[in-house]
């Protein structure tokens, strides 16, 4: 018979993770756990989304090419030739997207199935594997954010200098 002592602390829901060298409470591992399917959705969307830049970016590459081969009647061959190179062009930013969003899908899913075994098998480690998974996530988007910055900002500039230098070259009316 067990008697309970009315003036002792309440006792926590905290489970003991790794022999006493963390703890996860129930509320985060609920958290982890409702969290889990949103990011497995997201890096499987990614991954198709993968597929398909890489499918699109055939056909440009592919179109470049023919046009570069016609000899279109009445279109300049340095015309031709610009479309050749923008169409070419198109089809490696579309391949460049492709492996950006490959390897964030790639984390995503890495994420996720750290989760997984963080809430299974409640290791601290699998906890710091599915934080340093997310980590990686956020600092691949930090560094396309500001990467993308600093592009459209050189991409203002030209555009600004070269309108600049056309108008200039204009003669005045």
């Amino acid at each position: 018979m067990s008697v309970q002592d009315a003036y002792a602390p309440p006792r926590s829901v905290v489970r003991d993770v790794s022999g006493g060298s963390g703890v996860m409470s129930e509320r985060v591992l609920a958290s982890l756990r409702k969290t889990r399917p949103w990011v497995l959705f997201i890096a499987v969307l990614g991954f198709i989304g993968a597929a398909f830049m890489l499918i699109a970016s055939l056909p440009m590459f592919l179109g470049g090419g023919m046009m570069g081969m016609s000899g279109l009647e009445g279109v300049d061959a340095s015309a031709g030739l610009a479309g050749t190179g923008l169409m070419v062009g198109m089809g490696v930013m579309y391949i460049l997207l492709a492996v950006i969003y490959f390897i964030a899908s790639l984390y995503l899913l890495r994420y996720a199935s750290a989760i997984k075994r963080a809430t299974t098998g409640l290791s601290l480690d699998d906890m710091e594997a599915a934080l340093e998974a997310q980590a990686s996530f956020w600092k691949l988007v930090g560094i396309l954010s500001i990467v993308s910055i600093v592009l459209m900002i050189v991409f203002m500039v030209v555009g600004i200098g070269s309108v600049a230098m056309l108008s200039s070259g204009l003669p005045s009316q």
